[in-house]
């Protein structure tokens, strides 16, 4: 099965987070990483993305 990868704005409005803090969170390596397409072409597998916040909200449980 092949992996679905979404573009920024999506990740924006999965987490709610803004651009800068996305990059910032990737830098420290506590958010998941992009994968390059190219030349100013990056994306996020969703499920990646899915799975991040499914760990916060479990840490928010605990």
């Amino acid at each position: 099965m092949a992996s679905e990868y979404i573009r920024l704005p999506e990740v924006l409005y999965l987490t709610g987070l803004k651009r800068t803090s996305i990059y910032k969170l990737m830098k420290n390596n506590a958010f998941p990483q992009a994968t390059s397409f190219g030349a100013r072409r990056i994306a996020w597998k969703r499920s990646d993305i899915q799975n991040w916040i499914e760990s916060k909200i479990q840490a928010r449980k605990s």
